[in-house]
Formats: structure tokens, sequence, C-alpha cells
């Protein structure tokens, strides 16, 4: 779509001010702008649905998801369980590569362990598998499937890895598992693990029930939709408004916003504790492993 092409993801400064050996106080920076899923109003419904996943490519098939299903509430189409299934396939995928790429790249980098590239190689290859078989149009409302993916078993490598338990034997012996107010960092790692596991049973489920399904054609041009959808920082949700096909009203909540709130949980899980720069980094990549985040320690 012209005029609507660039990721405007933003960025968050985590500041961390110190109060003899702990942290005093945490200031939060962000260029992540301000309503700017408004840049779709007046717009066709298709080019919002389409391109909303590249403009906002942070959990992009989530957002793709999420504005998919609230564009075909409010144009009347009930949901076609053979598309949910793919759709659902899609967002569960990229969840997979989210987790991995933190714990892979960014809880080894901090830790001081090897990155584990080959474990992100593998799930940014089955996502864009996944891509591929679903092709441009399943970002469309009322897309419809042509057949069922043979996806075969492209996260076999996770089962049994060692990279949780090296990570967790890092946490104990910098004495860092339980860092962070309410679920310190072992327990963050730990249901980030959970994850990591279960995500592949997850994917192969939907898509044994992605059925060939026909494309289907709005009963109406007019209405209001909303939905939400679970990404690997939290639930994201999309309202929209459509007039005679086209865009009048857009909004997203998404979860880091929350996330990195004056009363969130990075904010407040970090206020009070050791001034460790490497934990309090694990502690935010443990809470929104998905946005871009730097965390620096203000000079005396």
């Amino acid at each position: 779509m012209a005029g609507i092409s660039a990721d405007i993801g933003g960025a968050i400064r985590v500041v961390l001010r110190p109060d003899g050996g702990r942290i005093g106080a945490v200031e939060i920076a962000s260029t992540r702008p301000a309503g700017a899923a408004r840049l779709f109003v007046g717009k066709p419904v298709g080019d919002m649905t389409a391109s909303i996943g590249r403009v906002f490519s942070l959990c992009g098939k989530a957002q793709t998801v999420a504005a998919l299903r609230a564009s075909e509430a409010a144009l009347g189409l009930p949901p076609a369980p053979g598309v949910e299934a793919l759709r659902e396939a899609l967002r569960l995928a990229e969840m997979m590569t989210q987790t991995a790429m933190r714990l892979g790249l960014h809880w080894t980098r901090a830790l001081d362990l090897p990155i584990r590239a080959d474990l992100v190689r593998a799930a940014l290859a089955a996502e864009a598998a996944l891509a591929r078989f679903a092709g441009e149009g399943w970002a469309l409302p009322g897309a419809g499937v042509a057949a069922r993916p043979e996806f075969g078993t492209p996260y076999a490598m996770f089962a049994g890895d060692p990279l949780v338990a090296d990570l967790q034997g890092a946490l104990a012996a910098r004495g860092l598992e339980d860092f962070g107010t309410g679920m310190g960092l072992s327990a963050r790692l730990a249901a980030s693990a959970e994850t990591l596991a279960g995500l592949p049973g997850q994917i192969a489920d939907a898509l044994a029930k992605v059925t060939p399904t026909e494309a289907r054609i709005p009963p109406r041009s007019s209405g209001d939709g909303a939905a939400t959808v679970e990404t690997a920082r939290g639930p994201l949700t999309h309202r929209v408004r459509v007039d005679d096909g086209i865009v009048t009203d857009c909004e997203t909540d998404a979860p880091t916003e929350a996330n990195f709130a004056p009363g969130g949980p990075v904010v407040t899980g970090l206020t009070g504790q050791a001034l460790d720069p490497v934990a309090a980094e694990l502690h935010v990549f443990a809470i929104d492993p998905c946005v871009a985040c730097s965390v620096e320690v203000q000079d005396a």
C-alpha cells in the first residue's frame, strides 16, 4: 500500500538510577509512537490487514491476525475454522521464533554462554515455511485456504536441547535466580522454557485443523470490530471501525506499553533490587521478549 511501508515499532531505553548498591529508581524513555494505528484511517480495510504486519513488524503475524479478526467482525464474517487454524499456526510459529531468539541469542549473550544460532535458524526457517504456504492472500478479510500444509517436524531439534539447563546453571552461578520483585529470573526462565517446549505441539495441533476453505464475501461493508490475541509479550488488542469498506477508526493496545508503564512489571520488578545491569537486562528480556530495548546505569 502506497505510503504505508515503514516499520514504526520504535525502541525503549531503561535507565537505572543507583541508590547505594541498589536500583533506587527506574526511568523509561520510549520512541514508540502513540496512536500510530491511525495512519490506516482512510484506507481500504483489505489494505490495512495486508500491510499492518509489515508496518508493525514487532509481532507482525499476531498484529495481522488481530487486525483480520477485528475487521471480519466489523464486516459480519464469522470465523472460518479451517482459516482460523492456519492463522493460529502462523501466530504460534512467530511466538516460537521470538522465544528462541531471546533465549538463544540474548540470554546466552548476557550470561556469557555460546549463542545458539542453530535453534534460532530452525525456528526462523519453520516460520518462513508456514508463511510461504500461506502466501500473500492470507492477510485479507474472508481469505480461504487451498490445502493443508505439509509441515513435518521442524522443531524436533528443540526436544531435549540443553539450552535451558545451561541458562539455569549460569543464573545459579551468578546468584541471580531470585532477582526481580515477584517472579525471579529462574521462575521466568522456567516459564519461557515451558512455552518453548509446548509450542511445537500447539502448532502441530493447529495445522491438523487446517482444511480447504473457500474465500468468503463479507455480508456487509460497515461495522465495528475488536479482537485480542496472545503474543510472546502479552495480549494484543485491535479495534477497528469500517464504513463502506474504508477504515474510519483503528486503535491498538500493545502489551509493551503496559509492561513498561510506571507501575508495570519492568519498573516494579527492578526497583530496590541489587544494581546488576546483567540481571536487569535479563529481567527486561523475560517480561518483553520482543521490543528493541537497552538497559543503562545512570552515572553517579
